[in-house]
């Protein structure tokens, strides 16, 4: 069996888009409706304690709508994308003592757990703002990853699943340039799209038009791109990490319940979940 083995994504693909939303507004509702259209999956991070609020503020300058969607949405608006944590009330976690944070997190990941019939191992850092204890204590409470607001502009996977930093937001001046390299060119190994921001920034903006034409674009490229939730996308790599490899090469074993997918000396491959495979 060849020593070069490289990861690839569900179905063989070697590259995964995924998308991170924040808060909860109302805007969600259109931007769902968006990403459904044309093929595209995603994470909405959610304040189950601020649900069917209404009111405006200012931000970043703009008048804006920060209307809440209600609690018997949540189900339905979001079916066929991941409900992940954005606390409870939206604090700055470095700012609470640590049982207070807990509190937050957990509270919040009942709710969006009743609310939707999942579990919900996923979050978003209010405000961006974290350190370690605040990672230990998400780690504590069940959180699996967490989405920091610093981009990359690159498209690796992250060394720390509670520091994930994305590839960019959403308005970064170099949105399409980085869709174009990412579509267009493939790279040596897997590659990574994470895109995230707020839906009430389309609305404060009017610039609705550019977030269509970004998805317009990535889904001509469906075939080569898996569309993947955040979870989703954790899972897989996680799982990929628990292959068994024999120490001459030969046999690999999947302990997971998980199809993995990867590349051996050129070839497309793939592992059935339990599965062992002998390479002579």
């Amino acid at each position: 069996m060849g020593t070069k083995m490289e990861m690839l994504f569900d179905g063989g693909k070697r590259k995964v888009l995924t998308l991170s939303y924040d808060d909860g507004t109302i805007h969600d509702r259109r931007l769902v409706a968006m990403m459904n259209e044309y093929g595209i999956r995603g994470t909405f991070n959610l304040n189950s304690g601020m649900f069917s609020q209404k009111g405006t503020a200012v931000i970043n300058g703009y008048e804006t709508d920060m209307s809440r969607i209600a609690a018997e949405e949540v189900k339905t608006l979001y079916a066929g994308h991941e409900v992940a944590s954005h606390t409870l009330t939206h604090p700055s976690l470095t700012a609470l003592p640590s049982n207070m944070g807990a509190a937050e997190v957990l509270k919040d990941r009942k709710n969006l757990e009743e609310l939707t019939g999942e579990l919900v191992r996923g979050f978003a850092y209010p405000y961006g703002t974290y350190n370690e204890t605040v990672e230990e204590v998400l780690s504590a409470c069940g959180i699996e990853y967490a989405r920091t607001v610093v981009d990359t502009n690159g498209f690796d996977l992250p060394a720390d699943f509670l520091e994930w930093h994305p590839t960019c937001h959403h308005e970064s001046q170099s949105l399409m340039e980085i869709a174009k390299d990412f579509c267009e060119n493939d790279g040596y190994s897997a590659r990574l799209f994470y895109l995230w921001g707020h839906s009430y920034e389309f609305t404060q903006k009017n610039n609705w038009q550019m977030i269509e034409d970004f998805f317009k674009y990535v889904s001509k490229y469906r075939e080569q791109i898996w569309m993947a939730t955040n979870i989703e996308l954790v899972d897989y790599v996680k799982s990929f990490r628990e292959l068994r490899r024999s120490t001459d090469g030969v046999i690999l074993y999947n302990p997971t319940g998980m199809d993995l997918w990867f590349e051996l000396d050129g070839q497309t491959k793939c592992i059935h979940g339990k599965e062992k495979l002998s390479f002579h």
